[in-house]
């Protein structure tokens, strides 16, 4: 265990972060058209070399991020959904991170979008990730494929493998890609209690507000909060913890219960670092590295083309 937060970790986050106070009278709608005009300079370690392409899919736009040295597509793909507490966030403000799993993998990587709360509450984001996901893999990509989010985006993440397993859908998925998770609506945990009071990044008392938005009183949120969810039959997982992170207990809590089930995975832990880190990949090696250990991950669940 680290003492500190990594101090240039921190300088970095910082000058890609928009949290207005409260009393500032910020709407939602503002916050996201900054936060997104703030991350325009925010590139990812591949930039240079991964291209990005807009395609209509299912009512929705669909990015493509494809090495610039291929042109046909690859025999696998990943699919990405960001986070952003399902209330914010967009294809701008996570776009290092595609851009750096597209990059690193060699792989074409599907990043999509989905209803923000709490205009549109659940089941909304989870009904769209999982139209979104039948559709790339009826028409966009019909070989096997990894899911990928981080925080909300991973939360969308497992519970989309949650529910097309329980839909029998049968669309071959060979790995889930998650970074430090919301996966339950709870916040009585040691991480919560160590890192949840705003210095180190997102604030517990924010999680609540998202959470809250999100579910927005749904009296059987199955596939929102997982606490309850059934583990088994999932495809391997990768899991990464951030330290310094409120939301630290929920990746252990997710490792221990795919144990319990019998699921692999593999589990990383980066020390000194808070929630968001994997972002800033183009300043903060350990940014990198993450991203380079998810996508070698992946080449032990399945032979890349």
């Amino acid at each position: 265990m680290s003492k500190a937060l990594d101090a240039d970790l921190a300088q970095i986050a910082a000058r890609f972060a928009y949290n207005p106070d409260p009393s500032e009278g910020v709407s939602l709608p503002q916050v996201r058209a900054r936060l997104s005009e703030i991350r325009k300079d925010l590139l990812g370690a591949f930039d240079a070399q991964v291209g990005q392409t807009d395609i209509a899919l299912a009512q929705n736009v669909v990015r493509l991020y494809r090495s610039k040295d291929r042109a046909e597509p690859s025999e696998k793909a990943i699919i990405y959904i960001h986070g952003g507490g399902w209330c914010k966030c967009d294809f701008v403000t996570h776009g290092s991170i595609m851009v750096d799993l597209a990059g690193a993998s060699g792989l074409d990587v599907y990043g999509i979008t989905y209803p923000l709360a709490p205009e549109h509450a659940y089941p909304a984001a989870i009904d769209t990730v999982c139209d979104q996901i039948e559709a790339i893999a009826a028409s966009l990509h019909k070989g096997e494929f990894f899911i990928g989010g981080d925080s909300a985006g991973a939360n969308l993440a497992l519970a989309a493998a949650l529910r097309l397993r329980d839909e029998k859908k049968n669309l071959p998925i060979g790995a889930l890609l998650l970074w430090y998770g919301c996966y339950r609506y709870t916040f009585d945990t040691r991480s919560h209690a160590a890192y949840g009071d705003g210095s180190f990044g997102l604030p517990t008392a924010g999680m609540k507000q998202m959470w809250e938005d999100y579910l927005a009183g749904h009296d059987r949120p199955v596939y929102g909060d997982l606490t309850n969810a059934v583990l088994s039959g999932l495809p391997p997982c990768y899991l990464c913890e951030a330290e310094f992170d409120c939301l630290a207990d929920d990746t252990r809590w997710l490792a221990d219960r795919l144990m319990e089930s019998g699921g692999r995975f593999s589990y990383d832990f980066y020390p000194s670092t808070n929630h968001g880190f994997i972002h800033f990949s183009g300043f903060f090696e350990p940014s990198k590295k993450s991203i380079e250990r998810a996508v070698a991950f992946l080449t032990t669940t399945a032979v890349q083309d």
